[in-house]
């Protein structure tokens, strides 16, 4: 609902989610509501504000993948049946769960329990459930004295209320060890920023156009979580964290502060809407950095030349072709720290207990000379347009050189540290060409279609790290090494031992070694060696050892092509990614 007189204008909406996940009782749901408004107060003010709330369930068996890596993890649900044999019921003929011990049964198999757990059970009793309310408001006030000049300020917040509640069965392989488990947390995010600036617009002659922007900026979020785990249920019909347990255990603890102050300026100048030129600059400070780099000071130059204002372009050929030409560039200076934790550039301790009695325990090293990550950033573009800008179209190239790229850089295990170093020490590139390609392709009084196109190719390379640091390695779940970053290569690519396949006259599965070589396998309980080449002789075990940089795992193309169709008073929106 939305309305407006001279003075006041207002808006309001109401929304409902309801999604269903690919896995069983994976699903989400969320109702929102947002309200807005902004009215004159005489001549010069101007005041208004938006509230907005969400309230959102996130429901999921545990290990359903809701949580980040678990759906990979060795009982999460995206991978039990890929890894359980097809041959393996969940259920037995009486409809009793097919379980022996904490794991799935292997029913007529010969082989002995391989360590997977029962998926029917976590999906008929295990939960993982989460719930956000979150609250977003903001309120300004403008003031324009004269002509020209706008100053404002604006203060906004963002309230965000998290509880997860985890329950794991104790028939489950999940909760089997523990005799069930539930866990209820609570986690609380506060963010608020308030923003002033001025801006002042104003000409010298009708050709000379200036626009000149200050302003400054602070930003505080905290965080606070704090929540309960109890194991070894003494009934087991009790499925909450308030029914009967025997041990109660901290769970979720956790605290955070951060702040962000900024100072920034611009100015925007156009010569008879032909040549633009802006500038900007600002400098930022951030409490996540080291003591004698917290602030960084970026900036940023860009140009516009508008082609198609020019005289001779009336009187060229090329008028008659395109109906507006525009060449732009940029160049820059950005920093950024996201990801980076709330203390990353301090050495911490965390408390315990040992027995009774209070401990201490060195838990993060720190780094003084922590700064930001930035960047140099070239874009080049060219804009034009046909039959008076019916279609549109627009190619860039853009150059994106990173530097002081923050990497956790570990230590030797002699230097006793308890974690690695954020340290500014790695470098890549981003580059790559973007266009798009816009049309009203029907312009009818009760029809119209405008379609949409566009692709980006981008090229991604890692080209140093710190010195020592040839490699960097993450796994999921804790179970695989699946992604490296080395220099000369993207950022995390795919890291794998190679297979060829089945050998077909033998059936013995084909490897590949970090040579290049087939390597057959074939398993030999009573020789011990299992490994050997194609001509028979005995070749050295295939292991993790024998992986290899194998693929890119960042899109080289992105393209879309979306469609909007008006008859009448109903539309239809079709895209394609």
């Amino acid at each position: 609902m939305s309305g407006a007189n001279e003075a006041t204008r207002y808006y309001f909406s109401a929304g409902v989610t309801d999604q269903s996940g690919i896995i069983k009782r994976n699903d989400f749901r969320r109702i929102s509501m947002l309200g807005n408004f902004d009215t004159k107060v005489g001549k010069m003010l101007t005041i208004g504000g938006k509230i907005q709330y969400s309230n959102e369930f996130n429901e999921a068996a545990a290990s359903s993948g809701s949580i980040p890596g678990a759906a990979f993890a060795t009982a999460g649900l995206g991978r039990v049946p890929l890894i359980t044999a097809p041959n393996v019921a969940p259920f037995n003929n009486d409809g009793t769960y097919n379980v022996s011990g904490q794991f799935i049964g292997v029913m007529n198999n010969r082989v002995g329990q391989v360590g997977f757990n029962n998926p029917a059970i976590a999906l008929d009793q295990n939960r993982s459930n989460s719930e956000n309310n979150r609250f977003l408001g903001n309120m300004f006030a403008e003031l324009r004295p004269f002509s020209g000049l706008a100053i404002r300020t604006q203060y906004s917040v963002d309230y965000l209320n998290t509880e997860n509640e985890i329950y794991l069965s104790p028939q489950s392989g999940e909760g089997f060890g523990n005799n069930g488990s539930a866990t209820s947390s609570f986690a609380n995010r506060k963010n608020w920023v308030w923003t002033t600036t001025a801006q002042y617009d104003f000409k010298v002659s009708s050709a000379h156009n200036f626009s000149v922007l200050g302003g400054v900026e602070q930003q505080r979020i905290t965080a606070k979580s704090f929540g309960l785990n109890r194991i070894q249920v003494n009934d087991p019909n009790f499925t909450n964290i308030q029914g009967g347990w025997a041990t109660p255990n901290t769970a979720g603890l956790g605290i955070g502060e951060s702040y962000l102050v900024s100072e920034f300026g611009r100015l925007n100048y156009n010569f008879d809407k032909k040549y633009f030129i802006s500038a900007n600059i600002r400098r930022d400070g951030a409490s996540q950095l080291g003591s004698d780099r917290k602030y960084g000071t970026f900036w940023g130059v860009s140009a516009g030349w508008e082609i198609a204002n020019e005289n001779f372009w009336a009187t060229s050929k090329l008028s008659s072709i395109f109906s507006s030409m525009k060449l732009r560039g940029s160049y820059g200076r950005v920093g950024n720290i996201a990801g980076l934790g709330d203390f990353a550039s301090l050495s911490t301790f965390g408390s315990g207990l040992y027995g009774q009695t209070g401990t201490l325990v060195f838990n993060q090293v720190g780094n003084n000379l922590l700064g930001w990550e930035t960047s140099n950033k070239l874009d080049i573009g060219l804009n034009f347009g046909f039959l008076n800008d019916r279609i549109t179209a627009e190619l860039s190239y853009y150059n994106n050189d990173v530097d002081g790229l923050i990497l956790n850089v570990p230590a030797p295990p002699s230097a006793g540290m308890p974690s690695s170093v954020p340290t500014n020490v790695g470098t890549m590139y981003n580059r790559g060409i973007e266009m798009a390609l816009n049309a009203q392709v029907i312009r009818k009084k009760n029809f119209s279609w405008s379609s949409s196109f566009n692709f980006n190719f981008n090229e991604n390379e890692v080209t140093s790290l710190a010195p020592g640091l040839n490699r960097v390695l993450s796994s999921t779940s804790g179970l695989e090494t699946v992604n490296i970053t080395v220099p000369g290569s993207p950022v995390g690519s795919l890291f794998v031992t190679r297979t060829n396949g089945v050998d077909p006259a033998t059936g013995r599965r084909i490897f590949i070694n970090s040579q290049g070589r087939q390597v057959f396998y074939q398993f030999r309980a009573a020789s011990g060696f299992n490994f050997e080449y194609a001509d028979g002789t005995r070749a050295p075990n295939v292991s993790s050892a024998d992986a290899v940089v194998y693929k890119n795992t960042n899109p080289r193309f992105v393209g879309g092509w979306d469609n909007t169709f008006n008859f009448g008073n109903f539309s239809l929106n079709t895209l394609f990614t």
